[in-house]
């Protein structure tokens, strides 16, 4: 994708729409907002099959090759910043999609900004095109946020490259949507990768013999397996009901005491199983660049974060609800935040 396509702010078509008609039912958002993070993880999964596809031991990651893979790959990042807006009425997410290309320079980023309000009020939605009626606003606002996520990398992530996601693959029923760009992104010739930091999974310890009621979680037992500069074996997970949900990932420690998991879908990591050797290198190298042992993250997926949430600011939720005269009462400038 030509560079020229990035430095681009887009707004969601309805993002204006949804404004106005809060604005014609007079309803009151608070001056401030709560920055919200999803945890994709606290939706159930169908139960899993785990099996290693390497020998279980630790496996050193070459630093240097790292370094040189930077330049062999091209690679872009996703994160977002959410903001959430409680009123009487219903709540309101504000989402900011971040996506950032690395040049031979400088990151060139790309952004879109949504604004959903739902409501379990039908009376509300009733005569509404944009208002969203919801029995379960956590449940559909994570579902819009992850349509939305996966439209845009379809659209923008640049084809033959590299794509690391912020965020498990798959989490439950729900977060299976973006299982289904794989088949996207490898027409494309893009290799997605996922990452999941404070994981208390233990896919691994309840499937492998003798792992089994030892230890609190995947991450506990592999803490005292790998050290610095290495990785575990990569698992196989496979949902039981459906194979599509399938997925290969390792742990990796960069720096003490630091340690996440790596995910690739199990088409993509089959597709490009002798390109993985290089691609878990470079990782190393992104996260030593990084350099942070209590908050672990791949330097371009910390610069989109840091995008996500400058757009945010630079957007200015309370400008727009001021421009359609929305107005906080005196509680909700009080205890809005």
């Amino acid at each position: 994708m030509p560079m020229e396509n990035f430095n681009k702010l887009i707004m969601h078509p309805d993002f204006k729409k949804t404004v106005e008609e809060l604005s014609s039912k007079k309803i009151f958002l608070p001056s401030g907002g709560e920055e919200q993070n999803y945890n994709y993880l606290n939706f159930s999964q169908n139960g899993a099959l785990v099996v290693n596809l390497e020998d279980i031991k630790s496996y050193p990651l070459d630093i240097h090759n790292g370094c040189r893979n930077k330049d062999k790959f091209l690679f872009s990042a996703y994160d977002e910043s959410i903001i959430k807006f409680s009123a009487l009425e219903g709540t309101a997410y504000f989402t900011s999609h971040s996506l950032v290309i690395a040049g031979e320079e400088e990151y060139a980023p790309i952004n879109l900004v949504t604004f959903y309000f739902y409501t379990r009020s039908r009376l509300i939605t009733s005569k509404s095109k944009y208002i969203k009626f919801s029995s379960d606003i956590e449940l559909e606002s994570t579902r819009d946020c992850v349509v939305d996520k996966k439209n845009f990398l379809i659209d923008y992530a640049p084809e033959k490259s590299l794509l690391f996601i912020d965020g498990p693959l798959i989490a439950g029923n729900l977060y299976t949507y973006m299982v289904s760009a794989i088949k996207e992104f490898l027409k494309k010739e893009i290799i997605p990768v996922f990452f999941v930091k404070n994981s208390l999974s233990n896919l691994v310890t309840e499937n492998i013999d003798g792992l089994s009621g030892q230890y609190n979680s995947d991450m506990h037992w592999l803490n005292t397996v790998i050290k610095a500069g290495e990785r575990s074996c990569f698992f196989k997970y496979q949902d039981k009901k459906n194979e599509k949900n399938s997925k290969a990932f390792c742990y990796i420690k960069a720096i003490e005491p630091a340690i996440q998991r790596v995910e690739f879908h199990i088409d993509t990591f089959l597709k490009y199983k002798g390109h993985i050797s290089d691609i878990m290198d470079l990782i190393f190298y992104l996260l030593l660049v990084q350099g942070s042992g209590f908050n672990p993250q791949l330097r371009p997926i910390a610069i989109a974060e840091a995008y996500a949430r400058s757009v945010l600011k630079f957007v200015d939720i309370n400008k727009y609800l001021k421009d359609a005269k929305i107005s906080p009462t005196i509680n909700q400038v009080r205890f809005g935040g």
